[in-house]
């Protein structure tokens, strides 16, 4: 099962970085006992976990990973390396998240040269003009005599590497998502729009238990581990999770303020585009294959890969890719989501009278909506 090791498991906040691999050649220097140790828990910890483990030269990654830390004398010294490293997993998904001790200057500086590391691949050309997306938002939208319940679910991101002092500002969100979505339901819309534009990711549950009243009861999707184990994934009555290995749920995130579900089954339109990562594909996959919903836009960013929470001993996180995402119909999505219905992607980000791809769903809906009465 893919909780192997971890507590919690979270969809990571999504990196839009590609890491070039260079060649370091090996020197004699050493590094400290304690930085040597710390990376090679590390580097073990992606060994037995990372989604492609099983075709990665793990001698060659370990030799040169430890030729980059030979000056390391404490853990801090080591994130460069473990970066490096990270690189070498044949995916774009990993990452390392820097300790909350870290002080400004000290901070700035490691990322300086985690920068240097990585560089930048992705040009300002590619980038979604909705991204990135943080404020949630809810409105009705009134064109040609119908009404749409338009709901922005934006990134859930955390403040703190130390992932427990997170959980108010989870549930916050998960909250104030679902309360979005009563006080729309309100208005009795023929339907709904989910926008994922510009949502990069985050955290998954947060979203899924605040939308999951539109989304409606089941089992939505499953990760899938390198060995081919499963993992399900669900929304029911407020909560949203997974199950353990015994058949119990395991809940990540829920609210408690009814009802849970809407009424009827509801026609539903999302929203994506080359922004939609991480935790927005799942969401995003999580509406696929439901009855009464349609996609909308451009391919999505290619991270549709669950990331696990390794914590390390100093507090920083080591964020693995460590399966592939499936619909419920039991598609896998190894590179992100084709939207069914295919749009040109705006290079600026249109008003909502000239968005043509909010548009389409929109005379979707009314057109099911009026075939359905």
């Amino acid at each position: 099962m893919l909780r192997s090791a971890c507590i919690y498991r979270v969809v990571s906040l999504l990196i839009l970085l590609r890491f070039p691999a260079t060649n370091v050649a090996t020197e004699p220097q050493e590094p400290s006992a304690e930085a040597r140790g710390y990376l090679e828990h590390a580097l073990d910890l992606m060994q037995k976990n990372a989604l492609n483990k099983n075709s990665i030269d793990w001698a060659e990654v370990r030799r040169q990973t430890l030729a980059r830390a030979r000056d390391a004398k404490t853990t801090f010294d080591t994130y460069p390396a473990i970066v490096f490293a990270l690189t070498q997993l044949k995916e774009h998904h990993s990452f390392l998240q820097l300790p909350d001790t870290l002080g400004g200057a000290q901070r700035a500086a490691i990322n300086a040269e985690i920068f240097k590391l990585r560089g930048s691949t992705e040009s300002k050309a590619s980038l979604s003009p909705f991204a990135p997306r943080k404020g949630m938002e809810g409105h009705v939208d009134r064109r040609g005599g119908g009404v749409f319940a338009h709901v922005v679910v934006p990134m859930c991101i955390p403040r703190y590497s130390e992932w427990e002092k997170n959980g108010p500002d989870f549930q916050d969100f998960a909250k104030k998502l679902h309360g979005i979505v009563l006080d729309l339901q309100a208005q009795k819309p023929e339907g709904w729009i989910i926008d994922l534009r510009g949502n990069g990711g985050g955290n998954m549950w947060p979203m899924l238990a605040g939308i999951g009243a539109v989304l409606g009861e089941g089992d939505v999707g499953r990760f899938e581990s390198p060995n081919g184990d499963g993992e399900r994934w669900f929304y029911k009555a407020g909560k949203a999770g997974t199950y353990a290995a015994d058949g119990r749920e395991d809940v990540a995130s829920y609210v408690e303020q009814k009802p849970f579900g809407l009424p009827d089954l509801a026609w539903v339109a999302v929203l994506l585009d080359r922004g939609t990562g991480s935790s927005g594909e799942a969401i995003a996959i999580s509406f696929a294959g439901r009855p009464r919903e349609r996609s909308f836009g451009e391919h999505t960013a290619g991270f549709s890969t669950s990331n696990q929470l390794y914590s390390l001993p100093d507090g920083a996180g080591l964020f693995l890719c460590v399966g592939i995402e499936l619909d419920r119909t039991g598609r896998r999505y190894p590179d992100g989501i084709d939207p069914d219905v295919k749009l040109p992607a705006p290079d600026a980000r249109p008003p909502e009278d000239k968005d043509a791809v909010l548009e389409a769903a929109e005379d979707w809906i009314a057109a099911q909506s009026s075939a359905s009465r």
